[in-house]
């Protein structure tokens, strides 16, 4: 049998001094070699034709092998090539065909895993075989359904050890699902390897409760790990098999396999101290000690980011100089150090090139060595590497060490015609250099066509390692080596075991094997007829060799006798493994065991929110039953306690372990497991035993981001159409008026269905001139068809004539319209357009700006603005003919008579009745004219219909469009919201229009609203519901539940994508009845849109504000059962009232935190809620207090609510103006300082001085937080001892309780900052014109002061049950009249960056710089120029952090810029 199982090929370009894998002259010999292999079923096919699968045919010892497998579970142990894997594919074939089951096969290596995939896909067909591997992104799959979909009609699953174990252990792979369990090399499975933990812990008890359990067939040319014989009887015992070789036809086998002949090289001792350093190492170590950490990427990035988390981190990288440069640079030194004494110094040489060469070849060519590199990386290793001497001595001048000198040596005295050999290295990099050198040595170059093949170093999350000199190319080596390109490999420990290669007659073990396993595998390969296998060694005392090959023979031995006592394995079994009850889970078939629980909790631990100086890992302590100190002499029987982190609740953080144990490990496991399990019966933990996810509770949403394909907008005309027909018809009166009502008219308005009401509309002129057009309320009547003389009262064409009839097309008297207008009041004909002759009387006294019109130009409309005698200048006159090019214009005008009469007229709009104002353009030479456009006046005739009318004929396609957006929002209100009880149609309107459509309303405002109501309502639900759930499980379910593809969804769900009104209002032909009347609803409903999914989400929203705002949040909250019935949404009260229930009672608040509700201003019914409030979740010495995290979740939304809806109370507020305060009052940098201003003043006297007028220190008293602001002098008892009385201000964040060194640290650091600074910032928060966005940052507050502020907000609303409550608290906390302070004096708020942004655009620039401090050589401060265009506009010194520098050097930029611009 034959087959090819290789890995697929891939190119690249080879770097400088790369070795050059071309077909060599003497590989082509190994063709003839290579085709023996046909008889191999390890083999790969010849290199002279593509490969041919032939028809399976299994050799003796292989049927052996399967039959056996089929009787019992066994162990195959046959050589390296003597054809296990296809031993395997006969069983897989058998156990496919026999039961309809799935088959699992398990390798050690991704590499092992692509191959094997390969082996089965090509003699097994008909069948789906996939590979799983941990690039995968398997860790994401913690959901049923994801591997339901993955396996789906998957027979055989090739996957690396850990997959299967963790899929089987969480439920999603049922044991009974498997028919079949394939272990490649089975002597990994001992001890903590997933396989023989998922033997012990999933199979065993699987097996011994009767329950269904896979086959199992494992393969090993050694099987053992470790030089110990009694591994055997300990991988038979856990893999539940008989390890087997083939017997019955050993001679066959012998045959086929070929020990090598060993040889010894004793090569001396390489490490000679004599041996210095070449100049190229030298340079290299300067430049390594010549490295400015301050320059570093990482440093530069953790000053960037300002907080005191990447404070600290700095501190410590700056200390260690622990970043990935410094750690390269250390590595690359180090590594040269290595291969100088292991390879010699023209090969530390040589890796200093390629090295160098890799960082500074352009990114094209560097991409592959360094693609997971920043760019910031990327330049400052490149720096370092510019000062690197790369010279390379000549080939002939090479100088090796000894022992690869013996190595150049051994390949020389081959005198083998068909060379094919393997050099096994143990670091990669070696393998490239011995490669490099093999391909240019004189000794080799002309007999080795030489390669490179290591394993894949790349986990996922890890960088590249570029030292290692990896390439492209080195992954095709292998297939190269198949095929007969190449013959010789220097391979990694990659090659020792799994991947088939050709049989090789060479093999060379450069570096020592360090087990049995490594041996065995090693002289596998070397398993030609006559073949060499070369160990190389220091010295002579080494018996390396022959201590492995007497291992070997001794263990071949004990594994033959097939009639073993068994008994091993029943000690072993009660010995490891305890009767301790597992988790299990019926339902998903889940499965903990209490060796699992400890990593399982501190994964749990590890999902929680990460917070500054709080440490969430889980912690133990154990202690002895007799209360004395453990001691490893004395046996004693212990019990274990774990803690869980303070950010869980009370119930949730305290565990004992059930039993007692004699083990330490045992003990904590135990504990850890009645954690585990309390967390799961408290839902904390999901059906597959890990953490709890938003899926496991809320209706799976597709993500989504960008645009998406949604309804076409509902078009209300197709109804109107169809209903003209026979339809009674409705009637509204409509006043349009100018600003100054000179021009004033009724119209009335008729349609086959009701005329909705509109709120007054504003539309505008191309002018900017403003027009109104209001609709009477009370004038609304239905009329049955027969009662109106239909032929007399449509006035709707003659009026559209009047202002659009000169452009072709735009009327057609034969069709009508889709809505009717009536003149109540005046005549209204067409012909009225031209009835008045010009003539100096008739013209010269009509008024200015009345509307003269040019016949023969299909009545063109013009206004009128002067008569003249005579041709005007040239230069006088703006535009010489409208629909003439500029240089025909010219020509035509001067042709005109000079000594005629001429009209000067101005040019009707194209456009009008917008309903935006639209901006003005300065149109610099019309200024320069006077005249507009001139006109013949014999051309020239003037309207005897009111000048009102065209005017009015231009505002109808925007009333129209008006008319059409309520329409729909009429349909709405009469279809999908009829039982809701909303019906105001104005809100609506204003809720379903996009901004992009620009119509007369949109909904930012109410979104705005809309979006904190949603926020305050999911927060108080979650809370409420989940009263277990730590803030980071709360806030990741309200986050889902707000999120835009929830809210998308929703509206897509709902069918509210086809009311949303995105379609901009442009003036375009009329269309008709006829055209609509043929028209199918139905499919005009299956057109699509694209529209932001943002959008959707937005009107959502929306709605839900306008729900509030005409029913409060009980309104708010019937919308949100409408949109998202999911949640199941409670009252706020009764969400409330659980949340008071829930808190403890009698609770005695303790005697530090008792001034807080003087300073607060408010009495608390359960002081537990203060408590609460005011510990910080480092406070883990009382397991009985929760921590504040859960109620500064609620109090973030309580204090978003309460500054929201105070700012859409303001009406004069637009929607960017609401935006930017509410961005600049509810900030952790303002919450901060105003926590820090929150204070109760307390007083204190000390003693001023002793007898000797000393400050007496045994009386001074001092505290962290207070800051002295008043003393006075007082005299007590008859000594008169001089008395100082002080007023001490205690601010909020003091009465915190911590238990964090570092924390309190930080608030030392902090108050010094605000002493210094609280002057600057209070002067421009009280009387300053620009919000101190610069001040605040500089002030570094951390996050725990903003949130102590919300959680006592959330503390009080939870008590009261009263936002006026909470609103009275944020009025005394300073933010309300910050707010009213920053509104009443326009105080500029749009933060320095973002408008510098808006002004400079994309030629803006930060260059941003840092230096010692000036006030310590230990601190840094940051600088930063901004540069617009290449021009330096601002540079600044001196800032804490680059963040402050960006803001100021953005704020004076901004400075500059206007002042240039004259503000």
């Amino acid at each position: 049998m034959r087959y090819d199982d290789g890995n697929s090929s891939a190119s690249s370009d080879s770097g400088q001094d790369a070795p050059q894998q071309v077909p060599h002259p003497r590989a082509a010999s190994t063709k003839e070699q290579l085709s023996d292999q046909e008889l191999n079923p390890g083999g790969s096919s010849p290199p002279d034709k593509p490969a041919v699968v032939a028809v399976m045919t299994a050799r003796a010892y292989q049927r052996e092998m399967l039959d056996e497998s089929l009787k019992q579970n066994i162990i195959v142990a046959m050589d390296t090539g003597s054809g296990k894997t296809q031993v395997a594919v006969l069983r897989i074939r058998a156990e496919l065909e026999q039961r309809d089951k799935r088959v699992w096969f398990l390798v050690p290596t991704v590499e092992l895993a692509l191959q094997q995939k390969d082996v089965v896909n090509t003699q097994i067909s008909g069948v789906l075989t996939k590979v799983i591997c941990g690039a995968d992104n398997v860790e994401a799959w913690s959901d049923q359904y994801v591997w339901d979909g993955i396996l789906l009609n998957v027979r055989v699953v090739v996957s690396t050890y850990q997959i299967l174990f963790d899929a089987a252990a969480h439920g999603f792979v049922p044991l009974s699902s498997l028919g079949l369990i394939v272990i490649d090399e089975a002597h990994n499975c001992v001890k903590n390897n997933s396989v023989a933990r998922f033997m012990t812990e999933l199979y065993w008890p699987a097996k011994k409760a009767n329950r269904p359990v896979p086959h199992i067939l494992g393969l090993t040319a050694s099987p053992l790990m470790r030089n110990k014989l009694d591994d055997l009887e300990v991988l038979e015992v856990t893999l539940d098999a008989i390890c087997k070789t083939p017997t019955k036809y050993r001679v066959e086998l012998l045959a086929e396999v070929n020990r090598p002949e060993m040889h010894t090289i004793v090569y001396g001792d390489s490490s000679d101290p004599a041996v210095s350093p070449t100049q190229n190492m030298v340079s290299l170590f300067h430049a390594y000690r010549q490295l400015d950490i301050t320059c570093d990427p990482k440093v530069l990035s953790l000053r960037a980011k300002n907080t005191t988390l990447s404070s600290s981190e700095l501190r410590d990288v700056m200390q260690k100089r622990s970043t990935y440069c410094q750690a390269t640079m250390r590595a690359f030194c180090n590594r040269a150090k290595e291969i100088l004494a292991s390879i010699g110094p023209w090969a530390a040489d040589y890796y200093i090139r390629r090295v160098v060469t890799i960082l500074l070849s352009p990114s094209r060519v560097r991409d592959e060595q360094v693609a997971d590199l920043s760019s910031a990386e990327r330049r400052y290793l490149g720096e370092a590497s510019k000062k690197i001497d790369t010279s390379l001595p000549s080939v002939e001048s090479i100088d090796l060490a000894k022992k690869t000198q013996s190595l150049i040596e051994i390949l020389n005295s081959q005198q083998h015609e068909n060379l094919l050999g393997i050099v096994f290295v143990k670091e990669r990099v070696t393998a490239s250099i011995i490669a490099h050198l093999i391909s240019i040595h004189p000794l080799t170059k002309d007999r080795y066509a030489v390669g490179a093949m290591v394993g894949n170093s790349n986990p996922a999350g890890k960088k590249r390692d570029f030292l290692e000199l990896s390439r492209k190319e080195d992954l095709n080596s292998l297939e190269r080596f198949r095929n007969g390109e190449l013959n010789l490999l220097v391979a990694t420990s990659v090659l020792e075991e799994g991947i088939d290669v050709p049989k090789c007659n060479l093999v060379i073990c450069f570096d020592e094997p360090k087990t049995l396993k490594s041996y065995i595998q090693r002289r596998g390969r070397a398993r030609m007829s006559v073949s060499k296998l070369y160990l190389m060694v220091p010295d002579e005392t080494s018996e390396l060799a022959v201590n492995f090959r007497a291992l070997e023979q001794e263990m071949k031995r004990r594994y033959e006798d097939d009639m073993r006592d068994r008994t091993i394995r029943q000690s072993f079994e009660e010995r490891e493994h305890p009767d301790y009850p597992a988790l299990e889970v019926e339902s998903t078939g889940a499965r903990l065991t209490i060796q699992d629980a400890k990593s399982h909790l501190s994964h749990f631990c590890a999902t929680l929110p990460s917070r500054k100086f709080v440490n969430s890992n889980p912690y133990y302590v154990v202690k002895t039953v007799d209360g004395k100190p453990i001691e490893p002499s004395r046996p004693s029987l212990l019990k274990a306690i774990v803690h869980l982190p303070a950010s869980l609740d009370p119930e949730m953080r305290r565990f004992e372990s059930s039993r007692f144990w004699y083990s330490e490990t045992m003990a904590c496991n135990d504990a850890a497991f009645q954690a585990y399990l309390k967390l799961f019966e408290v839902g904390l933990i999901n059906n597959n035993l890990l953490p709890l996810r938003v899926s496991d509770l809320l209706r799976q949403v597709e993500h989504r981001d960008g645009i998406a394909e949604v309804k076409e907008q509902q078009n209300p005309w197709i109804n109107v159409a169809q209903k003209w027909a026979e339809a009674d018809l409705s009637r509204r009166r409509l006043t349009i008026s100018n600003q100054d009502r000179s021009m004033c008219v009724e119209i009335d308005v008729e349609l086959p269905l009701p005329v909705p009401y509109m709120d007054p509309l504003t539309l505008y002129w191309d002018s900017g001139e403003p027009w109104t057009v209001t609709m009477d309320p009370d004038t609304h009547m239905s009329n049955p068809r027969d009662a109106i003389d239909e032929s007399k009262v449509d006035h709707t064409h003659d009026i559209l004539s009047m202002a659009f009839g000169h452009r072709n097309g735009w009327t057609d008297a034969g069709k009508q319209h889709l809505i009717r207008l009536v003149s109540p009041n005046l005549g209204v004909n067409a012909q009225d357009m031209e009835t008045i002759e010009d003539s100096p009387n008739s013209i010269q006294n009509i008024a200015p700006s009345s509307i003269v019109r040019e016949p023969s130009d299909d009545n063109h409309p013009y206004y009128y603005q002067e008569w003249l005698q005579s041709k005007p200048p040239k230069d006088t006159v703006r535009r010489f003919h409208h629909k003439r090019p500029r240089q025909d214009a010219e020509s035509w005008f001067e042709s005109l008579p000079q000594d005629i009469h001429y009209v000067a007229v101005r040019d009707w709009p194209k456009k009008a009745g917008f309903f935006q104002k639209p901006e003005q353009a300065n149109d610099i030479v019309a200024g320069r004219r006077l005249y507009p456009r001139i006109i013949p006046a014999d051309l020239v005739k003037v309207d005897s219909a009111p000048a009102v009318l065209p005017h009015v004929g231009m505002l109808i396609p925007a009333i129209t469009h008006a008319l059409e957006v309520h329409l729909v929002a009429s349909d709405m209100l009469e279809t999908v919201l009829e039982q809701t009880g909303f019906t105001d149609l104005s809100l609506l309107v204003t809720a379903i229009s996009a901004s992009s459509a620009r119509g007369p309303t949109d909904y930012e405002r109410v979104e705005f609203l809309g979006d904190s109501i949603l926020k305050f309502c999911t927060t108080v639900n979650c809370s409420a519901k989940q009263l277990l759930w730590p803030e980071g499980y709360l806030s990741s379910y309200k986050d889902e539940i707000v999120a835009n593809s929830r809210l998308f969804q929703a509206a897509v769900d709902f069918g509210l994508d086809r009311y949303i009104i995105t379609r901009q209002f442009k003036i375009r032909k009329p269309v008709y009845v006829e055209d609509l009347v043929e028209v199918s609803p139905l499919e005009h409903m299956k057109k699509t849109r694209m529209l932001p999914v943002k959008t959707l989400a937005d009107v959502i929203e929306a709605l839900i504000g306008a729900y509030f705002i005409t029913g409060g949040i009980p309104k708010a909250l019937e919308c949100m059962n409408i949109f998202l019935p999911d949640v199941k949404w409670d009252s706020i009260e009764s969400t409330r009232a659980i949340l008071f229930k829930n808190a403890r009672s009698n609770i005695p608040l303790p005697v530090m935190m008792q001034p807080v509700e003087e300073l607060i201003g408010y009495k608390f019914k359960k002081k537990s809620l203060l408590v609460e409030a005011l510990t910080h979740g480092s406070y883990n010495l009382n397991s009985d207090t929760p921590c504040l995290e859960r109620l500064e979740f609620l109090g973030d939304a309580v204090l978003d609510y309460v500054v929201v809806t105070t700012l859409f109370n303001d009406k004069g507020l637009k929607n960017k103006d609401m935006h930017l305060l509410k961005t600049a009052l509810v900030n952790g940098d303002i919450m901060a300082f105003m926590v820090m201003e929150w204070s109760i003043s307390q007083e204190r006297v000390e003693v001023v001085g002793g007898p000797r007028g000393s400050s007496s220190s045994s009386s001074s008293s001092t505290t962290n937080s207070g800051d002295e602001t008043e003393s006075k002098r007082l005299e007590v008892g008859t000594g008169k001892v001089p008395l100082k009385m002080t007023t001490t201000k205690l601010p909020l964040w003091s009465f915190m309780r911590h238990a964090s060194s570092d924390l309190g640290l930080s608030m030392k650091v902090t108050q010094k900052r605000h002493r210094a600074m609280r002057a600057g910032i209070l002067a421009a928060l009280e009387t300053g014109t620009h919000y101190p966005w610069a001040d605040l940052l500089r002030l570094r507050a951390q996050k725990f002061y903003s949130d102590v502020f919300e959680s006592v907000l959330g503390a009080v609303w939870v008590d009261s049950g009263s936002v006026d409550e909470c609103v009275k608290l944020v009025e005394r906390s300073g933010i309300m009249p910050l707010m009213r302070r920053l509104m009443r004096d326009d105080v500029h708020v749009l933060h320095p960056k973002e408008e510098l942004s808006l002004l400079a655009g994309l030629a803006l620039e930060y260059r941003d710089r840092e230096a010692v401090s000036k006030e310590s050589e230990k601190a840094k401060e940051f600088g930063c120029k901004v540069v617009v265009d290449g021009e330096v506009l601002a540079d600044v010194d001196g800032a804490f952090t680059k963040e402050e520098a960006r803001t100021r050097a953005a704020g004076e930029a901004v400075r500059v810029w206007k002042e240039r611009r004259g503000g």
